[in-house]
């Protein structure tokens, strides 16, 4: 847990979605939970390697932290959040290529893969409340 944002902060951040973690939109619990930074922190990295590979150092004001689970906060790590779904979609090529068991699996119809676009739980909020 970051240091840097306090307690009251941490509880705004959960209440964002309800309880429910912002990108994959599982049920996650007060105590458990990981404070996600959409724009990175980049701790220790200088302005030149920001601007080098066109980053924007992220904040911890309310609009740039998300409520995550811990898989999810994880698997994003410091990618934008477009560098992260395209990861996602390019677990699936790693699979495929890796794991005997996923082809397997995909064999026998047990896994299937959906040709659709990764929304994120807190873009279907949006649409809702925006919609």
């Amino acid at each position: 847990m970051s240091k840097d944002i306090s307690k009251q902060k941490r509880e705004l951040v959960f209440k964002k979605y309800n309880g429910y973690c912002s990108y994959c939109g599982k049920i996650i619990f007060i105590n458990k939970f990981h404070v996600d930074h959409i724009n990175p922190l980049f701790r220790g990295s200088t302005k030149e390697e920001l601007l080098k590979y066109d980053r924007i150092k992220g904040t911890n004001h309310i609009d740039n932290l998300n409520p995550a689970c811990a898989s999810c906060n994880i698997s994003k790590s410091t990618f934008t959040l477009e560098e992260w779904r395209n990861q996602l979609y390019l677990k699936i090529e790693r699979l495929r290529k890796e794991s005997t068991n996923f082809r397997l699996l995909e064999a026998f119809d047990i896994v299937k893969i959906q040709d659709k676009r990764i929304i994120f739980y807190f873009e279907k909020e949006g649409e809702v409340n925006n919609g």
